[in-house]
């Protein structure tokens, strides 16, 4: 697998949409930018592109989407809480075209072709029963289609770490822990690759977790 760098825009290219919770800022930051980078491209850097059709669950600003615009023809985006026309206009000013919705992708009533890579970055963890999510998942995807999920650690650890970045309150957003999802995708994934970030971390102490799943 070789190893893929995050295309990050210029700063001010992309706008945070959510003004509490939206990580924008801290990519572009001294000492967390390359944290944040660097746990994204662990993730990337497991695929094996080109792909036909992609989805992103949770695009947020849409910082992830100029790199998977380059790993495929057709992207598409979902997000809760996202307005997609603002992070298109964004997304255009250097040339990148998607598909954005806004919505919950259990209740997306989505009735195209089928999808050959998912990615979910940072989603899971704040669904308390990721069960119907993965389901619906892989009802999105192709026969053999591929699932991308990253996640960060979530413990009490964690939560105490979290406020030292400005983040209060993480517990009650971060839920889920990567081994419930992994647990969780059984029925109808098969998991390829499990990615530890930082890379010299041991599974026990791992801060951000990349899940490469194969639809079964």
């Amino acid at each position: 697998m070789s190893k893929i760098k995050l295309w990050l825009p210029p700063e001010g290219t992309l706008e945070a949409q959510d003004k509490e919770f939206d990580p924008l800022p801290y990519y572009y930051r001294p000492i967390t930018g390359p944290l944040y980078r660097k746990r994204i491209e662990s993730g990337l850097s497991l695929l094996r592109p080109p792909y036909r059709r992609i989805l992103e669950i949770g695009y947020g600003s849409g910082v992830t989407l100029p790199t998977l615009s380059q790993m495929g023809g057709e992207l598409w985006g979902i997000d809760t809480l996202s307005v997609p026309d603002l992070v298109a206009k964004r997304l255009e000013k250097i040339s990148v075209h998607a598909r954005l919705v806004q919505g919950d992708i259990c209740s997306w009533s989505y009735d195209g072709e089928p999808f050959d890579l998912v990615v979910a970055f940072s989603v899971l963890e704040h669904i308390a029963d990721p069960v119907a999510v993965l389901g619906r998942i892989a009802g999105l995807l192709r026969p053999s289609g591929t699932l991308l999920v990253g996640m960060p650690r979530v413990d009490k650890a964690m939560s105490a770490l979290f406020p030292l970045i400005g983040y209060r309150g993480i517990e009650k957003h971060h839920v889920t822990t990567f081994r419930e999802v992994c647990r969780s995708a059984q029925s109808h994934f098969t998991l390829d690759t499990l990615r530890v970030f930082p890379c010299w971390c041991p599974l026990w102490a791992g801060l951000y977790f990349n899940m490469l799943f194969l639809k079964r």
